[in-house]
């Protein structure tokens, strides 16, 4: 028993056995490294350094883009600033265009949490950037050129005091959409260019003019076209304005015309369809909406109805006066950005005239001029579009004031008194103003806690 044992000892202490041990040994652990690579040790490879990686950051976007814009967003706009920024991910997150959005927009930027850039609508950048969480853009490498190529009464909407905290991305505003078939019944060549026209023959044949609410933006252009006035040029009072003669004769008209019939019966009551009565009933002479009208039903799986051929889109008949209010959203930039420099290159990237030629296929109106020139003479003639680009000539725009929510709502609650009948109109009007214009008296500069970039 003792001979295999002192044979071992003998084999182990010779240096033959030593080297073929050690060769052994290295053998076995290369292959225990191949087997553990193999099997995953380092769970993600891809968070592993590499000689030619390029540090990748991430800008999250907020939007609130419909379905077809959304989907020429997120298909060709976003892939091709990858591509061209491949040092640069976007991470967009689509919302609602709510109250709740701006509730939760306002928390997240006052934490100095994400989003980094957000698509927001004009009338809300004032009440953002007079608390100070929005970055003013004015400072960064290339706002001149951008801006130089943006009309200033968009980036007028823009500035809080001697500072610019947004982009105009797009713009938009309301025409008036025909039942083309009534249209004709009416005798009316062509879209009328005055509302007391059109309310003439609204009256004559018992037809409805689809006025869809009460806030400024849904009944303002008819306020307008029949005479009334909101303020001084400078929007720095209402009275003698809001509560003057005039006004006082085109709400008393607009409610008369409620109660006759001729303006949306529904509108206390929020009952019916608009946009299904337009084309398939034979009451509603017209109503007014914005291009997602079209760009939204043309744009479904299964249409319902040949929209081009069964209405008539043509500019808000305003009589001269102003027309519907100009809408649309800027790009701005949270003061809690991350990656700073990087939402800026994505900012500049969306103001391109290429980048806005592409959204213009969704029915989104340029802010660009190059884009906006180009869609002009790109055959929009020949489109839907044509109304709204025309629209935008004669529009009203509104004055960056922080708190024009509550405005809004102020004038919002008078018509709704006067269209309730309870009550004199000018009584309301006087009191409206009044309240108005105890707003207006505040200071509008933003707040001190915007610097510079």
């Amino acid at each position: 028993m003792s001979r295999p044992v002192g044979r071992a000892r003998r084999a182990f202490g010779s240096g033959d056995f030593r080297a073929k041990a050690a060769m052994c040994l290295l053998v076995l652990l290369l292959l225990f490294a191949a087997g553990c690579a193999k099997d995953g040790i380092i769970e993600d490879v891809s968070n592993v350094a590499r000689l030619d990686d390029v540090p990748v950051k991430t800008v999250v976007v907020w939007h609130t883009y419909s379905d077809e814009e959304n989907r020429i967003f997120e298909e060709t706009v976003i892939p091709a600033f990858e591509r061209a920024n491949p040092g640069i991910r976007i991470e967009a997150v689509r919302q609602s265009s709510n109250q709740e959005y701006q509730a939760a927009l306002i928390a997240r930027a006052s934490a100095n949490k994400t989003p980094d850039v957000v698509r927001l609508d004009y009338a809300w950048i004032p009440r953002f950037a007079s608390h100070g969480l929005l970055e003013p853009l004015d400072g960064y490498p290339g706002y001149a050129e951008v801006a130089a190529k943006t009309g200033d009464r968009l980036l007028e909407l823009n500035r809080i005091g001697n500072r610019t905290y947004g982009l105009p991305l797009n713009m938009n505003t309301k025409a008036a959409i025909y039942n083309r078939a009534l249209l004709e019944a009416s005798g009316q060549k062509q879209p009328p260019d005055s509302l007391r026209t059109l309310v003439d023959v609204a009256r004559e044949r018992h037809w409805i003019l689809g006025m869809s609410g009460l806030e400024m933006w849904q009944s303002l252009p008819y306020f307008f076209a029949l005479g009334g006035k909101l303020s001084d040029p400078s929007f720095a009072r209402t009275d003698g304005y809001l509560n003057g003669e005039d006004s006082v004769r085109a709400a008393e008209t607009m409610a008369s015309l409620f109660r006759e019939g001729v303006l949306n019966p529904n509108l206390l009551n929020g009952a019916g369809d608009l946009w299904t009565e337009i084309y398939e009933g034979r009451k509603v002479l017209m109503m007014d909406e914005g291009p997602w009208y079209y760009s939204i039903l043309l744009n479904v799986a299964n249409p319902k109805a040949d929209l081009t051929r069964l209405t008539v889109a043509a500019p808000f008949p305003s009589d001269g006066a102003n027309g519907p209010i100009v809408g649309g959203e800027s790009l701005v930039m949270t003061r809690g950005a991350a990656y700073k420099a990087e939402a800026w290159t994505f900012i500049r990237w969306m103001m391109r005239p290429e980048t806005q030629t592409e959204m213009f296929g969704a029915g989104l109106i340029p802010t660009n001029a190059d884009a906006l020139a180009a869609a002009k003479a790109g055959g929009a003639s020949t489109t839907y579009m044509d109304a709204f680009l025309k629209g935008i000539e004669h529009a009203y725009y509104r004055p960056p004031l922080p708190r024009w929510n509550e405005i809004d709502k102020r004038y919002e609650e008078a018509m709704e008194d006067i269209f309730l009948g309870t009550r004199d109109v000018r009584d309301i009007l006087n009191e409206a103003s009044a309240a108005i214009d105890r707003v207006l008296a505040e200071p509008r500069g933003a707040s001190s806690g915007a610097g510079t970039p």
